[in-house]
């Protein structure tokens, strides 16, 4: 299936890379959802080609209802980005308050496992689907002064790499791994870093859309570093 037949799923559809993924697959798919985060599940129609709606990804329920209202509006869902997440920095392993971890993982890991078990069944019942995870260098790598993080990465990795390996190659699940994006968010939290060795998110919105669009050999299981 062309990307220009799919109904595209994006999270995180108000931070820097999710508006910047919007912006790029709006007129290339046939419809791109963004979610936007909110205590209730609310339809927002834009135009022909775009709509948002609203909701807690990390509750399975409000997850469940988001993608009622997706095959309600659009009959159907091909592709699901889960770019939401968060960042922190919390200190040294030893230091870092207990609620940072289960904070981090509703944040990166939850919501990336509440909507893969969401989609996954229509996925697998039509025969066709693409699920897209934001992974990190840091889970692979670790990063020093912020464990929570990295260790939530590193479940995104995994839990990826296992649907990947559950899928029949027509459900296909791949991970983006970027060192760092150059958002303002990142930009405010390591203002000493070097901002020219971080990857725009217009590139990253390029190969996920030349993901989207392979219809000869999808990859599945793979990961894309930047």
């Amino acid at each position: 299936m062309e990307l220009r037949e799919q109904v595209v799923v994006v999270t995180g559809a108000n931070g820097a890379m999710g508006s910047a993924l919007v912006k790029h697959l709006q007129g290339r798919a046939r419809h791109v959802v963004g979610t936007l985060r909110g205590a209730t599940v609310d339809w927002r129609p834009v135009d022909e080609t775009l709509s948002y709606v609203t909701g807690n990804l990390t509750e399975r329920t409000a997850v469940n209802f988001v993608v009622a209202e997706i095959l309600r509006h659009q009959g159907s869902c091909h592709a699901w980005v889960n770019v939401a997440g968060g960042f922190g920095m919390d200190g040294p392993v030893e230091e870092v308050p207990l609620e940072a971890w289960p904070r981090m993982f509703d944040l990166n890991f939850i919501t990336c496992l509440n909507a893969c078990q969401a989609v996954l069944p229509i996925f697998k019942e039509q025969g066709f689907g693409r699920i897209i995870n934001f992974g990190s260098a840091a889970g692979d790598a670790g990063m020093a002064q912020a464990g929570p993080y990295a260790v939530s990465k590193a479940a995104v990795h995994n839990l990826t790499q296992t649907i990947a390996r559950e899928g029949d190659g027509k459900v296909t699940a791949n991970l983006i791994i970027p060192t760092t994006i150059d958002t303002p968010s990142n930009r405010q939290a390591m203002p000493d870093a070097d901002f020219s060795s971080w990857t725009s998110p217009a590139v990253i919105a390029e190969k996920i859309t030349e993901i989207l669009d392979e219809t000869v050999n999808p990859p599945n299981g793979e990961q894309f570093l930047f």
